[in-house]
This record gives C-alpha cells, sequence and structure tokens, in this order.
C-alpha cells in the first residue's frame, strides 16, 4: 500500500487550540497526549488510507486491522429506501462504529448519516458521513438544526443511543441510559428503528480505569483516551453484528414517555 504525504494528519496541537480559544497547549500535554492517543500510528493508517473516502475508507482500517466481522440477521435489513434508524449499543467507541457503517451501509446506494462527536471532523476522508454532536458543551443551534436535517434526508441513520462506550457494571458491560432522542426523532420523521447488537468488548484495563475514575469522583472521562489503543488492541480480532427486526415508529405511542420506549428498545438490543 503506498503512503501519501498529502494526507490529512490529526495534530493535537490544533485540536487543543480549536478547543481552547486558540490558547497554545503545554508541550508536555501535547507529548503525552501523543502517545496515549496513538498518533502516530493514527497518522500512519490516514497516510496509507489517503485516497478512500467514506464506506471505502472505513472497508480500508478493518483491513489494515485484519478483523473479522460476523453477520447474524441480514434478512432483517429494511429495504434501499426505507428510511430508517440503526440504534447500536456500543461497546467498543470506534471499531463497532465503523464495523456497523461499512457493513450495513453498503447495502444502502442512498447513503449514511452518522451523530457523532464533532472532533471527528477533522477527518475529512469521513466528515461526508457524519453530522457533529458537540461533547464539550451545549449544542449550538447550527448542530441542532443539523441533525434535524439528518432526519429528515433519504439516507439512513446510525446511532449509538447511550451516547458513550459500554461500561462494565457488577460484571456485565453494558450501555448507560440510552437517550430518548432517537424515539422522539424517528416518531417525528416517520422512520422505523432497527436494534443492532455488537457482541464485544474492550480490555480490562478501560473498565478498571472506568471504575476507579467513578470511584474517585472524577468527572473527565480519563477512559476515552484509551480508546485509541483499544481500536488497535482489536487487530486480528473478531466480532459479531446482530440485526433484529424493524421496530414501527408507530409503536412508540403514549402508553409510554420516550425515555421508557428507548429503555424498551435497549432491552431489545441486549436480548438478541
Amino acid at each position: 500500500m503506498g503512503v501519501s504525504e498529502d494526507a490529512v494528519q490529526v495534530s493535537i496541537e490544533s485540536i487543543l487550540r480549536a478547543k481552547s480559544g486558540n490558547r497554545e497547549p503545554s508541550r508536555v500535554l501535547v507529548k503525552v497526549l501523543k502517545k496515549l492517543l496513538c498518533i502516530d500510528r493514527v497518522n500512519l493508517f490516514l497516510r496509507e488510507a489517503a485516497d478512500k473516502k467514506n464506506l471505502d475508507f472505513f472497508k480500508s482500517l478493518l483491513e489494515n486491522l485484519k478483523v473479522k466481522v460476523e453477520i447474524q440477521g441480514i434478512e432483517n435489513l429494511p429495504s434501499s429506501g426505507e428510511r430508517s434508524v440503526f440504534a447500536s449499543n456500543h461497546p467498543l467507541g470506534a471499531l463497532d462504529a465503523v464495523a456497523i457503517s461499512y457493513e450495513i451501509g453498503k447495502n444502502y446506494p442512498e447513503g449514511i448519516i452518522i451523530p457523532a462527536n464533532d472532533v471527528l471532523m477533522y477527518l475529512k476522508n469521513i466528515q461526508d458521513l457524519f453530522v457533529p454532536v458537540n461533547k464539550m458543551g451545549g449544542q449550538e443551534r447550527g448542530l441542532v438544526d443539523a441533525m434535524n436535517e439528518a432526519y429528515c434526508s433519504v439516507k439512513q441513520v446510525f446511532m449509538f443511543p447511550s451516547g458513550v462506550v459500554s461500561r462494565k457494571n457488577k460484571g456485565k458491560i453494558k450501555d448507560l441510559q440510552w437517550n430518548k432522542s432517537f424515539i422522539t426523532k424517528a416518531i417525528a420523521s416517520k422512520r422505523n428503528v432497527v436494534p443492532i447488537f455488537v457482541d464485544a468488548k474492550n480490555s480490562n484495563l478501560f473498565y478498571w480505569v472506568a471504575g476507579m475514575r467513578k470511584r474517585l469522583k472524577i468527572k473527565f472521562n480519563i477512559e476515552m483516551l484509551l480508546l485509541p489503543r483499544e481500536l488497535f488492541k482489536q487487530e486480528k480480532g473478531t466480532f459479531t453484528i446482530k440485526i433484529g427486526k424493524p421496530i414501527s415508529w408507530k409503536t412508540f405511542d403514549n402508553t409510554k414517555t420516550p425515555k421508557e420506549w428507548a429503555g424498551e428498545v435497549r432491552n431489545i438490543v441486549y436480548n438478541l
């Protein structure tokens, strides 16, 4: 595979400046983050895949990591043109999004759209797939409008309703409470919901750090800094994506609140 010198590269310095009002970041902080976030390996892949866009970029990453993805329930996929919301658990933090987007998205020529951390907009190879969600603060009006436009479009919407990576609780790895917004938006846009279960997990270190942070009452999600490391630890691994039967948007009636319906769909996902 050739290496392009013109590829987009991740710059920790640029991201920190953008997130801190253009203040110059600490050199020590930059050095630590570069190592922790595996920036050298990330940038090497970005150079190797410089000519890849969108789903082809995701396919290239799966091939680069030699990851095998097994799909169950492919017969449950809605036909192209049937606008849906694909709602999945979020056990890995990156590779689950990549695998779902590629393995399922390739069936929909109309395209897909993924609500995602606005930091990912720095990756120009895949930015067309995302509608940005600001994880560092409140949602700006423009971001809210972009989300509404995504649901009104002909594209399929893929999302992780928990908004964060699964955590371990009492020995079980599960998402935290699911956000109700995918229910309200599915109703408003008349989109059926397709439940997706990803059978995978991160390393024990990830869950240990998450548990320790919680016990120490530290608000900043320190464990999220481990996600690039977790991505590369999945190299040569295998995991399964299970696709459930679509749930009609008409199901989400007034017998339950949107929050309760979100919990119901979450339960369906974990029983696939």
